[in-house]
């Protein structure tokens, strides 16, 4: 078994591996915990779901303004008769709305509503708020240097998953 650091060496170690996959094992947990997620939503103050939120967040960080049914579906991982209940419910609510499709009047897109960015700002600013209570006691280069890390890490992270899809 290899054991000497992979700095400058190419491939990682075992024991990195094996470091690296026990702690994103646990991030995954933390962060999927239905628990954690409706704690997050009592603390931003909105009564909304969790897939309602990671709708309504596709399309605020994907600005090209608006999605079909089917692109939210293949960017959520769900089937598009999922995605458009959903969206059904958050229209009920006033988070997005349908607009129809330039390039094809039978098909309808959906936007988000200003009410529903502002609506997910409170998520997002309840999110912060729990990610500034985690890091309370780093000091700010140890911040710094796992921002840079988890930045370069996702990074190399979607393109493989790009890569996968074709």
């Amino acid at each position: 078994m290899k054991t000497t650091s992979s700095k400058g060496s190419g491939a990682p170690s075992n024991e990195e591996l094996d470091l690296v996959a026990a702690s994103l094992q646990v991030l995954a947990r933390a962060f999927n915990q239905a628990r954690t997620h409706e704690q997050l939503l009592q603390d931003a103050g909105v009564r909304l779901d969790r897939a309602g939120s990671a709708l309504l967040y596709k399309l605020y960080v994907h600005t090209d303004g608006s999605f079909r049914v089917s692109e939210l579906a293949e960017r959520l991982g769900i089937d598009a008769p999922a995605v458009t209940r959903k969206v059904q419910q958050l229209e009920r609510l006033g988070f997005v709305a349908r607009d129809a499709d330039p390039e094809d009047k039978r098909a309808t897109r959906i936007r988000l509503t200003s009410s529903g960015e502002e609506t997910l700002q409170l998520v997002l600013a309840a999110h912060k708020r729990r990610l500034a209570r985690l890091f309370a006691d780093w000091t700010a280069e140890e911040l710094r240097s796992f921002a840079s890390s988890m930045s370069r890490f996702a990074e190399v992270l979607t393109r493989d998953m790009e890569n996968d899809r074709d």
